[in-house]
């Protein structure tokens, strides 16, 4: 009797910091969702421009668009974590963010799976494509999932802005150009907003 006891006080403690963890959000990943929609969303408008015809770029540097950004944000991504790497996020935050990020990821895996063979199969390019915006309606349902337990009005708007981006790319898949253009400016207004509200508020919270 003990025993559970004390199982259900931790697990009231658990859901009680949930709720009452405030605007205290996690500095770092903040850091690193900003860094990620400016790089990533930067590079998907510069793919948008040469599909459109905005942009005449030399081989060497459609290669660079291509692979930069990914060294840039490794770059970047090292230095935050090792910059931060004395940090800890109370066990609680860190508990959620494993809980919802580790389900949103098997997700993603099996999505790749399913879509990625019937693609395969059908050598659809346009099936594939259904896989990045299933990808934002769960980033969405991600952020839903923080608004139901912290009750902040902004999360809501990121997780439905995050849906509503699936859903218009999914609408573009039959133009490349425009699909990838909704994805970058998607990336810059749900990454990098949201990431530095993140900062504003852990750094209001310290």
């Amino acid at each position: 009797m003990s025993a559970q006891s004390h199982t259900a006080q931790d697990d009231l403690s658990f859901m009680r910091g949930l709720v009452e963890a405030g605007d205290n959000a996690s500095r770092t990943f903040g850091e690193i969702y900003l860094a990620a929609g400016l790089i990533y969303g930067a590079q998907m408008l510069l793919h948008a421009g040469q599909l459109l015809g905005l942009l005449s770029v030399r081989p060497l540097a459609a290669l660079a668009i291509g692979l930069g950004p990914t060294v840039i944000f490794l770059a970047v991504l090292t230095w935050l974590l090792w910059r931060r790497r004395r940090v800890r996020p109370a066990p609680v935050v860190e508990r959620a963010v494993a809980a919802v990020f580790q389900s949103v990821g098997l997700a993603n895996l099996a999505l790749v799976a399913v879509i990625g063979a019937v693609a395969w199969r059908h050598h659809s390019l346009a099936i594939w494509l259904i896989y990045p915006c299933s990808v934002f309606v769960l980033q969405g349902v991600a952020w839903m999932v923080a608004f139901a337990l912290r009750r902040r009005a902004w999360l809501a708007w990121v997780g439905l802005g995050w849906m509503a981006a699936g859903v218009a790319m999914g609408l573009a898949v039959d133009s490349l150009a425009y699909f990838i253009l909704i994805g970058g400016v998607a990336f810059l207004l749900l990454m990098v907003a949201p990431g530095a509200t993140m900062i504003r508020l852990a750094r209001t919270a310290a």
